[in-house]
């Protein structure tokens, strides 16, 4: 049986992604797996982007961990709350490597994923992880754009929360 894979981390634009992915497990059958990737904390500005895991608190770590698992169990819980066959995974790595893996290990039909909707320059500074699964996935692949207020107020947020 072929099987939906929903990659979550719980912003708005995640959320515009988990109803359209709903909505095609509806229509398909398929079972949806939701996958939420977390990776340490890079420190930003450091001259290749490398983590430096002792700089960071385990508390820091479980945080990261919690945010993953909480995104994607909301999303698991919508999609049972409709009568889906949903399942929740969080991986610990790069968030492109570790869909594309999570969907090349479920034999995956399809990958389903938010776009934030930053520009260019933003995209620069702060990655774009659909990019990377377009050009990597093992499957097709379904971009669903936010809307540009969700963008900013992750953006914001973002700046925020590195700020701190």
């Amino acid at each position: 049986m072929d099987t939906l894979i929903l990659a979550t981390d719980g912003s708005p634009s995640a959320h515009h992604a988990t109803e359209k992915a709903i909505e095609l497990a509806q229509a398909t059958g398929w079972p949806l797996r939701v996958v939420s990737a977390w990776q340490t904390p890079t420190i930003v500005g450091s001259y290749y982007g490398y983590a430096i895991p002792e700089a960071y608190s385990p508390e820091l770590l479980d945080v990261e961990r919690e945010r993953a698992a909480d995104a994607a169990a909301a999303a698991v819980n919508r999609a049972r709350a409709l009568g889906i066959d949903a399942t929740a995974e969080v991986r610990h790595g790069d968030p492109v490597e570790e869909i594309c893996a999570a969907a090349g290990d479920a034999g995956a039909a399809l990958i389903v994923l938010g776009a934030h909707g930053w520009g260019a320059l933003k995209r620069l500074v702060f990655g774009s992880v659909s990019t990377g699964v377009l050009h990597h996935a093992p499957c097709g692949v379904l971009v669903v754009r936010g809307t540009p207020q969700a963008a900013e107020t992750l953006l914001a947020g973002s700046v925020a929360e590195r700020a701190t």
